[in-house]
C-alpha cells in the first residue's frame, strides 16, 4: 500500500531542494545572469556594431619576434573552465563580497566595450600549418574567434579577476589563490603565443582590472545593492 499523501514530502526530496538552494540560492543565480548578460553584450554587440568600422593596429617590434606556439592553445581553452570554477566561488562566499565582485568586473566589461568602440583594434594571425593535435585546435580557435575585441584582452581581465578576487576569500585556501595567480600569467603568456593578442592588450587589460577595483573599493556599489535587495524583501513581505 501506498502511504505516500499529496502535499506531503518526502524527506529526501526536501533535502535535495535545501541542497540546490544552498548551492545556487536566488541571488546567485540572478548576480550570475546579470554578468553573463552583460559580457555576451559587451563580446558579441560590440562586434556587430564594429562591421565595417576602420580597425587599427597596436603591434610593436616585439610583437614580430614572438613565435606562434600551437601548443600554448591548452591553456587557452582550459582559462573558460578557470573562470567559471573561480567565478562561482568567488560568488560562494559573502554576499558583500560577491555583489562586489559582480560590479566590479560588470563596470569593467563596460569600460572595455568603450576601448572596443571608440579605438577598435585588430591583428594579423599567421597562417596555421602543420597537421598535429595542437594546430587542430589552433584552426578551430581561428575559425570561432575573429581577431576583434582584443585591446583591453578579456581574456586576460577574467584571470585577472578570478585571482584578485580570491584574495579577499577566507573559504577560498592559499594554494589555490597561488595556482590562480600563476595560472593568469600563463593566460598573458599563450595569448601572444597562440597569436590572438598583441603585446599591449595585456597590460591595458590590467590597468583596466586594478582600476575599476580600487574605484569600486572606494564607492562600495554592493551597499546600494544590499540596502536594494532589502528594500525589495520587505516590499514583499508587506
Amino acid at each position: 500500500m501506498n502511504d505516500h499523501r499529496p502535499g506531503l514530502e518526502t524527506p529526501r526530496d526536501h533535502s535535495s531542494r535545501g541542497l540546490l538552494r544552498r548551492l545556487f540560492p536566488p541571488w546567485l543565480l540572478l548576480t550570475v545572469i546579470v554578468v553573463l548578460a552583460v559580457q555576451c553584450s559587451v563580446f558579441w554587440g560590440t562586434r556587430l556594431l564594429l562591421v565595417g568600422r576602420e580597425m587599427h593596429s597596436i603591434a610593436l617590434p616585439l610583437d614580430h619576434r614572438i613565435p606562434l606556439r600551437p601548443g600554448w592553445v591548452v591553456v587557452y581553452f582550459l582559462s573558460f573552465p578557470f573562470w567559471v570554477v573561480n567565478a562561482l566561488w568567488i560568488l560562494h562566499q559573502e554576499r558583500a563580497h560577491a555583489y562586489r565582485a559582480a560590479s566590479t568586473y560588470v563596470l569593467s566589461l563596460l569600460v572595455c566595450a568603450a576601448f572596443f568602440l571608440i579605438w577598435p583594434c585588430t591583428l594579423q594571425r599567421p597562417e596555421i600549418r602543420g597537421e598535429g593535435f595542437f594546430e587542430a585546435w589552433m584552426r578551430f580557435l581561428y575559425r570561432v574567434d575573429s581577431p576583434t575585441n582584443i585591446f583591453p584582452s578579456l581574456h586576460v581581465l577574467m584571470s585577472y579577476y578570478c585571482w584578485r578576487f580570491t584574495l579577499g576569500c577566507k573559504r577560498i585556501p592559499n594554494w589555490y589563490k597561488t595556482f590562480s595567480l600563476v595560472f593568469t600569467v600563463l593566460v598573458c603568456f599563450c595569448i601572444l603565443y597562440v597569436k590572438q593578442h598583441l603585446f599591449l592588450d595585456i597590460p591595458s587589460a590590467l590597468l583596466v582590472g586594478e582600476g575599476v577595483f580600487q574605484l569600486t573599493r572606494l564607492l562600495r556599489p554592493e551597499r546600494a545593492l544590499l540596502a536594494l535587495e532589502r528594500r525589495l524583501k520587505k516590499e514583499k513581505e508587506e
